[in-house]
């Protein structure tokens, strides 16, 4: 299972969810998973279609976070960004 600790989550906004109901989405985007107690990041660098199918298997096989042991996962970016596109540094780079 990857587990990308170098970025902070954040869920989709309500404006986001409402457009992707309508089927209004950026199809050049990279969404996240991650679990919405203790957000540690599942899934990163996933277009829309893969990041729900993988949201399906997790829901489907009823994984639970290595984490906090929830068993919810949700479609998000990285905190700051719209389009899932961001730098970022290792934290265990000084």
């Amino acid at each position: 299972m990857l587990i990308n600790e170098n970025i902070t989550p954040r869920a989709l906004s309500s404006e986001e969810k409402e457009n992707r109901k309508k089927g209004v989405y950026d199809s050049f985007a990279n969404y996240l998973v991650f679990c919405p107690g203790c957000h540690r990041v599942m899934k990163t660098n996933m277009y829309l279609q893969s990041a729900e199918i993988y949201l399906e298997r997790l829901a489907r096989e009823q994984t639970v976070c290595p984490e906090c042991g929830r068993s919810e996962f949700i479609l998000g970016y990285p905190l700051g960004s719209k389009t899932g596109f961001v730098k970022y540094h290792d934290r265990r780079d000084p």
